[in-house]
Formats: structure tokens, sequence, C-alpha cells
């Protein structure tokens, strides 16, 4: 699924799809396995990858976890998905006893950030660094599972 990702969206990425296709099968093995961190995995009904997301230490900090990696498959986007993807790693960085989460964006990534919008994460107003523009540095973990939770809500509300 991350190779995948890595073709439809080459941007949204800090990793390229030749450098990801020449990982050895341990390096793979190792990214799943991560003791501090989580790995999130959306199948369709046919048992076709359609989403991925991680959470683990923000990169630059210990004191608040990071989401990163997101990637919805484009014939899946609208479903749901992403939103069910971040409610599963904001699950995981409260169970891990963190009560912050943050993510960065790559410029120009439409969809992600419309998705992170609306759930309420917000440009933190620090600029561009490493391409990434970030969203919420310290957004509470609780308040991104209520507004994952609300848009659910919304949505299995709303008329077919």
């Amino acid at each position: 699924v991350r190779l995948r990702a890595l073709a439809d969206a080459p941007d949204a990425f800090g990793a390229t799809l030749a450098d990801e296709e020449a990982e050895p099968d341990e390096a793979w093995q190792q990214r799943a396995d991560r003791p501090d961190g989580t790995m999130i995995v959306a199948v369709d009904e046919t048992g076709r990858f359609i989403g991925v997301g991680s959470g683990g230490p923000a990169p630059d900090t210990r004191d608040f976890a990071a989401i990163f990696g997101m990637w919805v498959d484009p014939a899946s986007r609208g479903q749901g998905i992403g939103e069910g993807i971040i409610r599963q790693i904001a699950d995981w960085a409260r169970g891990a006893g963190y009560e912050a989460i943050g993510l960065g964006v790559t410029i120009g990534n439409g969809p992600a950030i419309a998705l992170y919008g609306r759930l309420g994460v917000r440009d933190t107003g620090g600029g561009v660094r490493a391409g990434l523009v970030h969203y919420n540095d310290r957004s509470d973990v609780d308040r991104l599972l209520d507004a994952v939770d609300r848009l659910r809500s919304r949505a299995a509300r709303a008329p077919p």
C-alpha cells in the first residue's frame, strides 16, 4: 500500500517510490512492528488495501505524538477512511499516554489539507519546514477524537 501511495502522490511523502522499492523486506517489517508506534491499514471488503497511516513519537520531540504517512486510495476518498485511520492513531496516542498530537502536510496536498481542516486541525503559522506546512504541532488528542466522532456521526445521519 505504501508503494501505491507513493505512485499516486509522489509529492506527499518524504521518500521516493524508487527509494522505497529498493528497501529490503526487513525494513518493511520493522515499520510494521515498531514498538513505539502504530501502523493502521484500511482494507475494503475484497481485501484490497485502500488506506494507511502511522503514529509515533514526533520526530523532533518525544513530548507529543505525530501522525505521518497518511494516504487513502483516490477511489475510496470521501467515505470516512481517512477519518477512521486518524481515529485509530489518536486512540493509540491516548492509550500510549500522549496528550497532544501533531502532523505535517506537503504544500499542495489538497485532499489531506481538506481532511485535516474538517477535523479542526489548522496551520500553526510556523511556515514551511522541509517542504511541509506544519499543522497543530500540539493538537489535543481528545479534541481530535471528538472531531472525528462528530464528523462520522453527521455522515451517518446524512440522507443517502
